[in-house]
């Protein structure tokens, strides 16, 4: 067997579920959408994601003569701002354009809407499509008519989620308060009762542009709308009232002088953007510590050993560190002027780093290695978003030969798929763009008592909605009797920081956390991201991008030149062992049993 991948390259299309079929559930979730001929680009979404949903029904009932609701306009200044942004960025406001309906999903209504009559027939035809749920997307005497035609009421969606002019424009305070992340929920409000049913999530801000602001977080919209429909699937919450008004929630008014401030925070960010745009890409290189202070994931703070940066491809990254038979190994992701990444191990001996070659190269980019045992034999994981799936493979030749052995999940695109044993299952961390949103936001757990699977979706998915701690960054570890999530930050960019996240709940029904720290890149003056954290029994390493400061010692590592990247090469591994390395001496770390990653694990 070779040393890299004989899977296909072909990328996976059956696409696994991301939400666990609601329990008790007899029949799906009938609901009827009662609307003019046109509706914004995010709720045609929402049909499309409810149309793959073997939970969900959704009939179309349009309104002859109808046109959607508006919302009422901002301020003056407010209105002129956003008439700049449109015109310098006219590619946005894609998520609110009206797009009509599309004739194999509909209903038709054969006569306009007008005056009672108009009412009472359309009262008749919903009813004839029995709902459990009726949506509203017109004026609030529809909804206040309709409420007796389904079990669960209806529910009137606001002019603030649909007018292509002034919906969202509370999303301008991030903007103007120089937040980096933004918080966008929304919730069904039956006065005189309290909201309730409420969905959110956290995401990044878009200082450059209010409308590519808007566009962001509505492309999240129909993914909010569709967990409040699973949740009322599986009996989650019960309306209180027949008829509720879905709204964007916490949508503060905007302070005086929002314009001018925002307005200042697009013209700045669009300097900066053309001012970095032409600069050299700044590298990632790996930071060996813990001999002279352990890295603590209640108050983390960086004491770096000896950082390892490669000579001849691009940059290391996404460290996983193991140790077997008195070895210190790293696993990384190696990056190519090609920009294609693969998996290469390198070795700590006596104070040099050692590239003992590629130990996997994929069709597409591979990156984030993670590395484990379990029953005496070697797996990894590795992303591989592009082919839409995370594999499992297992070693044949450990540490450089693997072979792919099945597909954990199929169909998605994932990033940095983490597993973890516990209790009789294993657990699969990892972020997923789910209707073409980034990977960054919205983490996701699948749970399976096999190694190889079938893997489920957790009950609880997705279990993080916030872009400063979803994205993982290492594999779980224990600490001081605690179960710690290592993740990223990526609310300012991408991977700026990790966070140390406890998990207070992890079982196949329930999953809580809660952030413990953040660790930021400040150990050193001209480093800007670190995003990758593993411990093995001696070592501590984590990724770090930017410049370190000049005293740092650095390894230099034993490795073949760029043209015999391959692994497997006699020629290349010759040159390799024989190439000369500046030794540093690096002490290896004491560490308490109590510090190794994943104890319960059966892979330690």
């Amino acid at each position: 067997m070779t040393r890299r991948s004989t899977s296909r390259s072909t990328a996976s299309t059956i696409a696994s579920p991301l939400y666990a079929m609601p329990p008790n559930l007899t029949r799906p979730l009938r609901v009827v959408l009662v609307t003019p001929g046109h509706i914004p680009v995010w709720l045609s979404r929402f049909l499309q994601l409810a149309a793959d949903t073997s939970w969900l029904a959704v009939s179309i009932l349009p309104v002859s003569g109808a046109s959607l609701p508006k919302a009422a306009p901002p301020a003056p200044d407010v209105r002129m701002f956003l008439a700049f942004d449109r015109a310098r960025r006219r590619g946005a406001n894609a998520m609110l354009r009206p797009v009509p309906l599309r004739a194999r999903d509909c209903l038709t209504l054969a006569t306009p809407v007008a005056g009672d009559a108009a009412t009472a027939e359309l009262k008749e035809r919903v009813r004839e499509l029995q709902p459990s749920l009726v949506l509203s997307l017109g004026p609030r005497s529809w909804s206040q008519a309709l409420a007796d035609c389904a079990s669960l009421g209806c529910w009137d969606i606001d002019a603030g989620l649909v007018d292509a002019d002034w919906a969202g424009v509370s999303l301008l305070r991030p903007l103007v308060e120089g937040s980096t992340s933004t918080e966008f929920a929304v919730e069904l409000d039956g006065a005189p009762l309290a909201p309730w049913g409420q969905a959110r999530t956290i995401g990044a801000t878009r200082h450059g542009s209010f409308g590519a602001q808007r566009d962001t977080v509505f492309r999240r919209l129909p993914l909010l709308l569709m967990r409040m429909m699973h949740r009322l699937a599986a009996d989650e919450f019960v309306p209180p009232n027949r008829t509720a008004l879905l709204r964007q929630a916490t949508a503060r008014p905007l302070p005086v002088g929002a314009s001018a401030v925002a307005f200042a925070s697009t013209m700045s960010t669009a300097v900066q953007w053309q001012f970095q745009k032409g600069r050299k890409v700044v590298p990632w290189h790996l930071v060996l510590c813990g001999s002279k202070q352990s890295i603590d994931p209640s108050a983390p703070r960086v004491v770096p050993d000896a950082i390892v940066q490669s000579r001849e491809a691009n940059y290391w990254a996404d460290p996983c560190a193991v140790e077997t038979d008195g070895r210190q190994l790293i696993f990384v992701e190696e990056m190519w002027p090609d920009h294609k990444g693969v998996i290469a191990c390198v070795e700590l001996i006596d104070g040099t780093a050692k590239r003992l070659g590629i130990a996997l190269e994929e069709s597409a980019h591979v990156s984030y290695p993670q590395v484990f045992e379990s029953d005496g034999q070697w797996y990894m994981t590795v992303e591989s978003s592009q082919l839409r799936r995370v594999s499992l493979y297992r070693a044949t030749d450990f540490p450089l030969g693997w072979e792919r052995v099945c597909d954990l999940v199929t169909g998605r695109v994932c990033a940095d798929p983490t597993l973890h044993f516990q209790d009789g299952h294993w657990y699969l961390f990892a972020t997923v763009s789910e209707d073409g949103n980034g990977t960054w936001d919205e983490l996701f757990v699948f749970v399976s008592k096999s190694l190889t699977g079938p893997y489920r979706p957790h009950p609880a998915n997705p279990v993080v909605s916030d872009v400063r701690r979803a994205r993982p960054g290492g594999r779980l570890f224990r600490r001081d009797g605690k179960l710690i999530r290592p993740a990223q930050d990526c609310a300012a960019n991408y991977g700026s920081a990790l966070v140390f996240n406890e998990v207070l709940s992890l079982s196949p029904t329930h999953y809580e956390e809660r952030p413990l720290s953040r660790l930021s890149p400040d150990w050193a003056a001209k480093l800007v991201a670190c995003h990758t954290y593993s411990a093995s029994e001696t070592l501590e390493v984590i990724d770090a991008r930017g410049y370190p400061d000049p005293g740092t010692p650095s390894l230099e590592p034993i490795e073949p030149p760029a043209a015999l990247r391959i692994s497997g090469n006699p020629v290349a591994e010759a040159m390799a062992g024989s190439a000369s390395a500046v030794p540093v001496p690096v002490a290896p770390v004491s560490r308490a049993p109590s510090a190794t990653p994943g104890r319960d694990s059966p892979q330690q």
